[in-house]
């Protein structure tokens, strides 16, 4: 039988093999197409909402990105050896692993719709704002357009490259941060949301799991239950929870079964240890909203981390770049270039034993 997984991987093979097919009318419409990678690139306008990017605001924001710039090129080369000396130290007791998104391998399936749409508007907003911050330091703007790696989403901005070099550091670096930090405004704006809302939305506890021989397997607790009472408390959230448990240690626990009904079970448990694995139980309207909310967090985080790590092709990079150059005109790229390098396979060993060592 064909696997959820092996179906995917069937879906994305002939999506691309569609694209393939199509080649020749593609590039008449500007695309450019090869082995799973489809990018579309057009001229534009070289002043880019000119009425913000020239307003008191932005260059107030402006200022503030640089310095949450530099705050992310900093985190982003700790994370990178925190993670490495973790695994090092202590491997199965690690919880930050730099892992890739693999869509039914380090992701389920059914999140991977959200995952990607919030890759995606995080990776516009993110370009976008490097076209105004360039419109804000009178660098014009050339072309842009988008592309689709694989199943991931991207796009770009090409700001005018003659331009760009003869700008002051100052602006070089405004320009380069701005994405970075409104990635990081938007995980802001998003944590809350991912963080509170769904105690906020939750009508239950739903069980997940049930741990062999605890009490919770005894009086036959199943998953896909949700927990409303325990000894005519109230339990909509983990608090709650974990507040009724320790209140007593004999319960009289009040459950919604999957097809409505309501089940009364009596348990006891001395060391208040249920044995249920738990989540909250969410109306289905809310649940898209809430998982795109806690992928927007996540993705816009980690690229604020990852894309403000100086390694080459990030705007961290760049950012490091014009920082060592400022400080030695003469040999600031050579500098630059080799601790880069440094990071870079540094980066790729936190991967490699994010992957390999068991958790």
């Amino acid at each position: 039988m064909v696997s959820s997984i092996e179906w995917f991987g069937i879906g994305v093979l002939a999506f691309w093999a569609v694209i393939y097919a199509f080649k020749g009318k593609l590039e008449k419409r500007g695309f450019k197409v090869y082995p799973f990678f489809l990018m579309w690139r057009k001229g534009t306008r070289s002043e880019w909402f000119p009425g913000v990017a020239n307003s008191n605001a932005y260059k107030g924001f402006e200022k503030v990105a640089i310095a949450l710039g530099i705050a992310s090129m900093v985190g982003g080369i700790f994370l990178i050896y925190y993670v490495i000396s973790g695994l090092l130290v202590r491997p199965t007791e690690t919880g930050i692993r730099l892992e890739p998104i693999i869509p039914g391998v380090t992701i389920g399936l059914n999140e991977a719709i959200y995952v990607l749409f919030a890759i995606g508007v995080s990776v516009v907003v993110h370009e976008l704002m490097h076209a105004i911050s360039a419109t804000s330091n009178k660098v014009n703007v050339r072309g842009g357009g988008f592309i689709l790696i694989g199943i991931f989403p991207g796009a770009f901005v090409e700001p005018d490259e003659e331009e760009f070099q003869r700008s002051p550091t100052s602006a070089k670096l405004k320009i380069i941060a701005s994405g970075i930090a409104m990635n990081l405004i938007l995980a802001a704006v998003f944590f809350p949301i991912a963080t509170y809302l769904p105690s906020a939305l939750s009508q239950g506890i739903e069980i997940v799991g049930v741990l062999p021989h605890s009490e919770a397997y005894n009086i036959s607790l199943q998953p896909g239950q949700v927990i409303e009472e325990i000894n005519g408390h109230e339990v909509r959230t983990y608090t709650q929870l974990s507040q009724a448990l320790d209140s007593s240690t004999h319960y009289l626990i009040v459950v919604k079964n999957p097809n409505g009904t309501i089940s009364y079970y009596n348990a006891t448990a001395e060391n208040h240890f249920l044995g249920v694995e738990v989540t909250y139980s969410i109306p289905p309207s809310a649940y898209p909203f809430l998982e795109f909310s806690t992928w927007m967090f996540v993705v816009n985080f980690s690229l604020a981390l990852f894309n403000g790590a100086p390694l080459f092709i990030t705007d961290g990079g760049k950012i490091f770049t014009e920082l060592v150059k400022k400080i030695s005109s003469r040999y600031g790229e050579k500098i630059s270039y080799y601790i880069q390098t440094l990071l870079l396979m540094s980066f790729v060993f936190a991967i490699l034993l994010s992957i390999s060592l068991p958790q």
